[in-house]
């Protein structure tokens, strides 16, 4: 049965341009990992934080400051956790989205795979683990981990609306166009309607339009 529904919205940010004056979409999720990765970890990972209002550089400073304190001691808090409930895979997901917003990319990798391995063939940590990987700039390894999340729920719209973007956004040479509209015109299939399926239909216009 098709989702009509995916379970965490998204919305994209063109924060660069390519050599060859290709944009670099990268996708912003709400990837549920106990912690939203849209509002806060976004907005630190690409530097949107200069858009945002400001009242003094030292009151930025100050409130940086203090939200990093945050993050690392709920860190530190959850670090223990998991050494009490190291199968806990509400805890491991909810690090690794911490992880992830605090800078350490590649502790939130491990933290995924941990928790892969303690559920195999879970959709939903295979599609925050290939997110992840998508978003560290590791796009073989974003690629490998969609399409095997597709392999077990092949009916997953969300899944190939992040294969999609994978393929056609990718920032190196590899980057595969009408792969890339291939999963994104099976999203709209599977998902139908919704602010998602509007976004995707506008991106396979752009996307059309700059390989004529």
């Amino acid at each position: 049965m098709a989702n009509k529904k995916t379970s965490n919205p998204f919305s994209f940010v063109n924060i660069a341009k390519r050599k060859k004056q290709q944009k670099i979409v990268f996708v912003i999720l709400t990837i549920v990992l106990g912690v939203g990765l849209v509002g806060s970890s976004m907005f630190w990972a690409f530097g949107s934080r200069s858009n945002m209002p400001q009242n003094s550089d030292t009151a930025t400073a100050q409130q940086q400051q203090q939200s990093e304190e945050s993050i690392d001691k709920q860190i530190t808090d959850l670090e223990k956790q998991v050494k009490e409930k190291p199968e806990d895979l509400e805890l491991l997901a909810r690090l690794a989205g911490l992880y992830w917003q605090n800078g350490k990319g590649q502790q939130a990798v491990e933290t995924y795979q941990k928790a892969l391995e303690i559920k195999p063939g879970d959709v939903k940590l295979g599609k925050d683990l290939a997110s992840t990987y998508y978003l560290m700039g590791q796009y073989d390894h974003a690629i490998s981990q969609a399409e095997q999340v597709i392999k077990q729920a092949p009916s997953d719209a969300e899944a190939h609306y992040l294969l999609g973007q994978f393929y056609a956004y990718r920032g190196d040479d590899k980057r595969d166009v009408q792969k890339g509209l291939t999963e994104l015109e099976e999203f709209i299939k599977l998902q139908k309607e919704g602010l998602d399926v509007d976004k995707a239909q506008q991106m396979i216009q752009s996307l059309k339009a700059e390989n004529k």
